[in-house]
């Protein structure tokens, strides 16, 4: 399986030019070495033929200058490893650079199974190769300085923080909890054997890598989740209720974020967002058939949150890092209103519902988590307040059994709380809940007891109330 591939923005290196060896300095340059540990440590059984090469030997070579390597891979038994790493490298990004990850290496040119591709050639794909060795037992990779050197993006340029939500928490309808991770390889799932028991364990789930993952549930409580990445949307739901699965079925292309809501008769509507806006697709029937696509417009790449409000209308919020939108239907039949400016650009949101039926949307920025209400149910909206709590967090809230919501923020340092102290609406101090991590994701058991779920880098971690309303049991590992 190929390394693991951050998430780039649209910035990109121009192809590598052809630079050939001019002096000799065979010792291996940082940018060639690293490549060299991350392909190794990624197909277990291949091997290093080396980087360095004697000045004297042979004839022109970037081995001599220390930015060329041989990746020990034959293409009798080993061929489809090969593939994996070369499509990795030549894949078109989500912002459509071609050849993205071979430019962000500042990979020159590759030599495999007499066959040649030249980066300041790209275009011409792959070319015959007449050298002495067919390179049937290896990959040859040259690299430009640029490249050698760790100057080009892959090294030098930060990723774009993913703030996709990779965690996905619901509850069959016998009760017991489900939760989905999107790991960098597929979905992982693990579940309650009873209602507040024992939990399964992780197991394999299939659907695509590094997805994020929402879940809910139809109509007549079989759970149905949804998991998209840059390339892919898929979709699957259990088959009967709280029973098995169904096989995965393609839900639509890739995109960047994604939400689901109950319309008023029960029918499941699915919003995503991508560069051109945001898109949904909806059941015909309860349960049923889906819709084709409709674009809704709103901001680009946006991060979604969608809840009917008390009178049955779908309200969406779509938040980038430079705006925040917000549109609604306008009746149950299904219309929608245009988008309209519901505060500036920030890092995450999350959406809730008073004990009233008022809605309630925060959000947070690098000042912390704001948030903004319903003054009646399904009406107007009240200012932006601030409420505090960590910077540039992601958020999760949950109303609590006797109607209070919930709120938790974390960012990379602290997982910190925060509710309402009684259901008007008054708010306590933010507490330390935890260290920080990725996602965190909240959910109310059958017995009402609130668990959280979170990962870090050290896996997956669930805190749950020992009562109703009560305190909170320590950490514990899934």
């Amino acid at each position: 399986m190929a390394p693991p591939t951050p998430d780039f923005g649209p910035d990109i290196d121009a192809y590598a030019p052809y630079q050939p060896q001019r002096d000799c300095d065979p010792g291996g340059k940082p940018g060639v070495v690293e490549f060299r540990d991350l392909v190794l440590a990624a197909y277990p059984g291949t091997t290093n033929l080396g980087i360095s090469r004697a000045c004297g030997s042979g004839g022109q070579s970037e081995h001599k200058e220390g930015r060329a390597w041989d990746w020990g891979v034959r293409v009798n038994g080993q061929g489809h490893l090969a593939d994996d790493l070369i499509y990795w490298l030549h894949a078109t990004d989500r912002h459509g650079n071609r050849h993205a990850l071979a430019r962000r290496f500042g990979i020159m040119y590759m030599i495999w199974n007499r066959r040649i591709w030249m980066a300041n050639r790209a275009e011409a794909g792959w070319q015959p190769y007449r050298g002495s060795s067919p390179h049937t037992d290896h990959i040859h990779f040259s690299f430009s300085w640029a490249g050698a050197r760790k100057e080009t993006t892959w090294w030098t340029r930060p990723p774009v923080p993913d703030r996709r939500q990779r965690l996905a928490v619901g509850m069959s309808a016998d009760g017991r909890v489900e939760l989905f991770h999107g790991a960098i390889d597929q979905i992982w799932h693990t579940y309650q054997h009873s209602p507040g028991g024992a939990w399964s364990g992780w197991q394999p789930f299939g659907g695509p890598a590094g997805a994020t993952v929402a879940l809910s549930a139809s109509t007549d409580g079989r759970l149905e989740l949804f998991a998209m990445n840059g390339e892919a949307f898929m979709h699957r739901h259990q088959t009967q209720i709280s029973g098995p699965w169904a096989p995965w079925g393609t839900h639509g292309g890739g995109g960047d974020h994604l939400a689901v809501a109950h319309n008023h008769d029960g029918r499941l509507e699915v919003f995503a967002s991508n560069p051109s806006g945001v898109h949904h697709r909806w059941q015909n029937t309860p349960g049923g058939t889906w819709h084709d696509w409709r674009p809704l417009g709103g901001p680009a790449s946006a991060r979604l949150a969608a809840a009917p409000a008390a009178d049955g209308r779908i309200e969406v919020f779509a938040m980038n890092d430079d705006i925040f939108r917000h549109t609604c239907q306008t009746d149950l039949i299904g219309t929608w209103r245009e988008w309209v400016d519901f505060g500036g650009g920030g890092e995450h949101l999350t959406l809730s519902r008073n004990h009233d039926g008022r809605l309630e949307v925060f959000a947070t920025n690098p000042s912390g988590v704001h948030h903004r209400w319903q003054n009646v149910p399904s009406g107007d909206w009240h200012d932006w307040r601030p409420l505090g709590g960590p910077a540039s967090a992601r958020v999760a809230s949950i109303e609590s059994n006797d109607g209070r919501i919930e709120v938790f923020a974390m960012n990379d340092e602290v997982l910190r709380h925060n509710h309402q102290t009684d259901p008007t609406g008054t708010w306590r101090e933010w507490v330390d809940l935890g260290g920080g991590g990725h996602f965190v994701r909240a959910l109310r058991n059958k017995d009402g007891r609130l668990e959280i779920f979170a990962n870090n880098d050290g896996g997956v971690h669930h805190r749950w109330q020992n009562t109703p309303n009560g305190t909170w049991h320590d950490w514990r590992q899934l």
